[in-house]
């Protein structure tokens, strides 16, 4: 009974009522602050475009200017409006590493499955790809890649999603691996159903905690990695409104007008805590919920 529990949550987990789980996991206090934080987040992405008062690239005849009733923030050392970069600059930083974490975890899901469940040669070929791929450093191949197809947002994200697919396939399939012996699906195989019935009607629906909590972690570690590609020229490329590109862009004014390295690095920072709170709650969620079972 207890091994069965810690192997995957139970239909009895999954009977809990939607909102009775999600009081559960806001009660926790790095859920909640970081649902909170994202929120807020989410909301200045959304609504910052039409509430900036200038446009992002506007060029002005007053550059390093500091904090003024007029510029809120000051302008950089083309005279732009920092606010005005700022509330047009957070798209990118979400949107890039979600599609990537997306396009890795839709891959490595389909890989990790089929590799821990059917076992055997395909399981031997996938487990010796994900070790070389592995061994490669992370930088080094995004590297390769911008080197061999030019930088811009859709090659950084294709990159990372290619760097991330493998971490998130090992994991999958050691879950995967876990599931594949249990009575639910031996019985499955004995009635008949398909491949791909088993991988994602029984399989996939008992490996969601860990799904959910790798794409929380994947995510975080992806606004930081395609961050700091946009602030060395690999990823998004100036003159866009981009946190990471101010960042890198105004780090020579550092001590002469600390708010447009300041602010937007703040916010990066404040991205990544937010989603590394909710990816510990999530943890902490279902470690619970197993806890629970364990104690019935």
């Amino acid at each position: 009974m207890s091994a069965d529990v810690l192997n995957t949550v139970t239909a009895a987990d999954v009977s809990v009522p939607r909102q009775r789980s999600l009081r559960g996991f806001l009660a926790i206090p790095q859920g909640g602050f970081g649902v909170g934080l994202l929120l807020l987040l989410l909301v200045l992405v959304v609504i910052g475009p039409f509430i900036a008062p200038d446009s992002p690239n506007e060029i002005s005849d007053q550059p390093i200017l500091g904090p003024s009733a007029q510029h809120w923030l000051g302008t950089d050392s083309y005279g732009r409006d920092i606010l005005s970069r700022v509330l047009h600059g957070g798209a990118s930083v979400i949107l890039l590493p979600l599609v990537a974490v997306s396009a890795a975890m839709v891959v490595a899901t389909l890989v990790g499955l089929v590799s821990g469940y059917l076992g055997g040669k395909v399981d031997s070929v996938v487990t010796w790809a994900i070790n070389i791929a592995l061994a490669i450093p992370s930088y080094l191949a995004v590297l390769v890649v911008v080197a061999a197809f030019g930088g811009g947002g859709a090659v950084v994200v294709t990159a990372v999603a290619v760097v991330y697919a493998p971490y998130i396939t090992r994991v999958i399939r050691s879950a995967t691996q876990a599931i594949a012996p249990r009575e639910f699906v031996l019985a499955a195989r004995a009635r008949g159903e398909t491949l791909g019935w088993i991988l994602f009607r029984e399989i996939t629906p008992n490996i969601g905690p860990t799904l959910l909590v790798e794409i929380a972690l994947r995510f975080t570690y992806a606004i930081m990695f395609i961050a700091s590609l946009s602030f060395l020229g690999l990823g998004v490329q100036p003159p866009s409104a981009n946190w990471g590109v101010m960042v890198a862009q105004n780090r020579a004014l550092l001590l002469v007008s600390p708010v447009g390295v300041l602010v937007p690095a703040l916010l990066i920072g404040v991205l990544a805590i937010a989603v590394n709170l909710i990816a510990d709650a999530l943890t902490q969620f279902f470690g619970d919920r197993i806890h629970e079972r364990l104690m019935v």
